[in-house]
């Protein structure tokens, strides 16, 4: 009798035990589930903190303006440093493909803005980070994304017009195409923020580099281009007007030395026939010595 109820009372503690048993298994495979999951999320934190130092710009990544520009916030620098690139930084414009501005716009003209970067060492890749504004910070232009399969995209932060990189670039030169403002807006400033990259991710080990480069808005009317004893100015499908009171010795040369006319013309009015588009320089010498050197927009 005794023996039997010891037997009966074993077995709810044999199941209890397992029952138990069931439990600290359980609870040992959801800890091991949360520890492979805090794990997962320190993998996934770090590689988001990765993808931030890396890639795409920060107007896209931060909405932030880092140019350098009146009102922006601090630029790459603040974070993108300790490397021995020495990267330095310029800007020019091009027009007409292959003709290079030396500090000047064309109002409402189409133009190639360049920025180049260089570097000693061997950088993985660059950066950029700019824009374009008037004396009054607004936006200066327009920018188009010519070539969508370039490394650099366009971007707004509060409203002003940002160019950057979309991906690491192999080399420092971006190009940009850009709608100068129209006539009578004044100077533009490009603020270009750029960085030579060591590639490993993070911010640490890269160079900065940035810079203001200012572009005079080109003289093109005709009463700018007025002088006390001739006129010259640009005629219809390239032709150059000259209206002369005495005799001249003119000389029309493209922005890379290449000369389209040279020669001497009488008093009066005269149409030069070019056939040219673009930028020249015309310099003229009249019979009493005036002298006058003037860019034309064709």
């Amino acid at each position: 009798m005794i023996f039997m109820m010891y037997v009966i009372f074993l077995q709810p503690i044999g199941f209890l035990s397992e029952l138990l048993k069931g439990v600290s298994q359980s609870s040992i495979e959801i800890k091991k589930m949360k520890n492979q999951h805090t794990l997962l999320a320190v993998f996934v934190a770090a590689g988001a903190l990765v993808l931030l130092s890396n890639s795409s710009g920060v107007a896209h990544q931060q909405n932030k303006d880092r140019t350098g520009a009146p009102g922006s916030d601090n630029t790459c620098q603040q974070c993108h440093a300790g490397g021995s690139f020495a990267p330095e930084v310029s800007a020019f414009l091009v027009v007409e493909g292959d003709i290079a501005l030396s500090g000047e716009y064309v109002p409402g003209a189409t133009h190639t803005l360049v920025v180049s970067v260089s570097a000693s060492g061997s950088p993985q890749g660059y950066g950029v980070h700019g824009t374009a504004v008037l004396s009054d910070g607004s936006n200066a232009g327009t920018f188009n994304d010519q070539d969508p399969n370039d490394c650099v995209w366009l971007d707004e932060v509060d409203g002003r017009h940002i160019f950057e990189q979309n991906d690491l670039c192999p080399n420092g030169t971006f190009e940009i195409e850009w709608v100068a403002p129209a006539e009578g807006s004044g100077p533009v400033s490009v603020y270009a923020a750029t960085i030579a990259a060591n590639g490993n991710g993070t911010s640490a080990g890269d160079a900065f580099a940035g810079g203001q480069f200012d572009f005079e808005e080109m003289v093109t009317s005709v009463d700018d281009l007025a002088m006390e004893l001739f006129e010259v100015r640009s005629g219809l499908n390239g032709a150059l007007a000259v209206n002369a009171q005495e005799g001249l010795v003119i000389s029309v040369l493209t922005l890379d030395g290449r000369i389209l006319f040279d020669g001497a013309l009488e008093a009066g009015s005269h149409t030069v026939n070019l056939s040219h588009a673009g930028l020249a320089i015309v310099h003229a010498v009249s019979a009493s010595g005036a002298v006058q050197s003037q860019k034309v927009w064709f």
